[in-house]
């Protein structure tokens, strides 16, 4: 890749990854609108756990092969027989896994229930039929990740930020209109899964001969296992940091508490995108500046991804602590907990702005360093969940999730400093942070005296149009600011890449 087009590489890739991202998290956020006024929070709650349970389980599934192809098919030329062998010993590892770890959870989905969580019988039925999904979900995984080794996001974000969640969405929906409350839970995850695996091994035979015998025959990677089963940890107890405050919840209070906490963990989530629609790139990208021990070309695509995450996530994070009572309003209105999104908002914003630190360590070799703070992070939430939620409820599992992605996101910039000389701080953050000061100024000048003129407790359709006045005033206001302090080249790599795009799709 040559040195000038590195800006637009991050640009372009990112900028696809945050569409695919904004189109999913809209059909994600609307499935859990329908499902919180259709079917209230205690069945919000029961769909809550059962798929947190699940994604636990498809961590062990998977077993890091996700990352582990991500990798060393980066590491490898397009049509490398090397990358083909990986893929097809991913796959295969991944697919016996998955199918242990769904017998596994099958067999103890009434132990869970009845031991931990006390909860409504119906909640075991569905830890059942979502372990049938696991399969479906690992392999989409690793072919995704794989696809994405060979520097192209375009298929991975198609098939799990818009297939998926597209389906999720028109099959809960139509299950429920037809068959009730209770197929709407099971059947669209499971759709889902089984439509989305179809999607990605059609896209995966872009890149290599898809051959289903092969895959049988080829031998498993213990190469590929040494780097992945240490990253499985990582990411089991990511994943499970993640779902550790709906599992929590249900140990200490129930399912109605659980679906008050979804629609506050679904909306402040909302930041985390930006992250990811970055990480994508990032991470073959710095893997193969790492393999090539160009430590200038790590800075500056670090230094680079983190401001533009910041700018990204800025204008996102201002509206939701600026607007969180009327966000939450849209699941009903007995989901007015703002505070407890406005803490959560914070965690998650500061997660965003340090999380590359997780992708430079892993692509660098470090995964047992991700694997201890991960773990450091998880003990403090466990912990502060023990302590506040039998005293705050469920702003004491927003507050607990917020101090443990502080502490995590510090043992990342202190890592990534003194290890890899990365520091994500530089004077590019300083015209987003001043952009943003000037934003809130505005906004809650508009907010007294243009903005409350529209009473949106009326109706869903007035609080919809308040909310979409209130994004207009934000993001205009922000980048209004933000084009007035200049533009710079970097700017100018992120606004050609747009363009290209839109015009692409004209």
């Amino acid at each position: 890749m040559k040195e000038q087009n590195l800006g637009k590489k991050v640009a372009s890739e990112a900028i696809v990854s945050f569409g695919g991202m904004s189109t999913g998290s809209i059909f994600r956020y609307l499935f859990s609108i329908f499902m919180a006024r259709w079917l209230g929070p205690q069945m919000l709650g029961l769909y809550s756990l059962g798929n947190a349970v699940t994604r636990i389980g498809e961590i062990f599934a998977i077993m890091g092969l996700d990352n582990g192809v991500l990798r060393f098919v980066s590491r490898e030329d397009r049509n490398s027989s090397n990358a083909e062998s990986s893929i097809y010993a991913s796959i295969k590892m991944g697919f016996i896994s998955s199918i242990i770890i769904a017998i596994t959870l099958y067999y103890s989905a009434e132990w869970i229930v009845l031991k931990f969580l006390t909860e409504d019988p119906f909640l075991i039925k569905i830890i059942k039929f979502y372990a049938f999904t696991l399969p479906f979900t690992v392999i989409t995984l690793i072919a995704s990740f794989a696809t994405q080794g060979f520097k192209v996001l375009k298929y991975k974000i198609f098939v799990n930020q818009i297939i998926n969640p597209a389906v999720l969405l028109v099959s809960m929906v139509a299950s429920y209109l037809i068959f009730g409350s209770k197929a709407a839970i099971l059947i669209p995850t499971f759709l889902s899964a089984v439509i989305g695996m179809v999607f990605i091994l059609v896209f995966l035979k872009k890149f290599i001969t898809l051959d289903f015998k092969k895959i049988i025959s080829t031998p498993f990677n213990t190469k590929i296992l040494k780097f992945s089963i240490p990253l499985m940890f990582v990411s089991a107890i990511g994943i499970i940091m993640h779902w550790i405050d709906i599992l929590m919840l249900g140990i200490f209070s129930d399912a109605s508490a659980v679906g008050m906490y979804h629609p506050i963990e679904r909306t402040a989530g909302l930041i985390r995108m930006i992250l990811f629609a970055f990480a994508g790139i990032f991470a073959p990208l710095f893997s193969q500046y790492f393999y090539e021990k160009n430590s200038e070309k790590m800075t500056e695509i670090y230094q680079l991804s983190t401001k533009w995450i910041f700018v990204a996530s800025l204008p996102l994070f201002i509206f939701l602590m600026l607007f969180s009572n009327q966000m939450l309003m849209l699941f009903g209105n007995e989901f007015d907990n703002g505070l407890a999104l406005k803490i959560l908002s914070i965690g998650i914003m500061i997660q965003a702005f340090f999380g590359l630190g997780s992708s430079s360590l892993t692509m660098s070799g470090f995964s047992n360093l991700n694997l201890l703070n991960v773990l450091v992070a998880l003990t403090v939430n466990i912990i502060m969940n023990i302590i506040l939620i039998p005293q705050y409820g469920i702003i004491g599992a927003a507050s607990a999730t917020t101090i443990a992605l502080f502490i995590i996101s510090c043992l990342r910039f202190l890592e990534n400093y003194y290890i890899l000389s990365l520091n994500v701080f530089s004077l590019k953050l300083f015209k987003p942070l001043l952009s943003g000061i000037l934003t809130v100024g505005v906004i809650l000048f508009s907010q007294r005296y243009i903005l409350n003129l529209l009473d949106y407790s009326s109706s869903l359709l007035n609080l919809s149009l308040y909310l979409l006045m209130a994004v207009a005033f934000v993001f205009i206001g922000y980048f209004s600011f933000y084009t007035l302090l200049g533009i710079d080249r970097e700017d100018r790599d992120m606004i050609d890449s747009l363009k290209k795009r839109i015009s692409n799709q004209a």
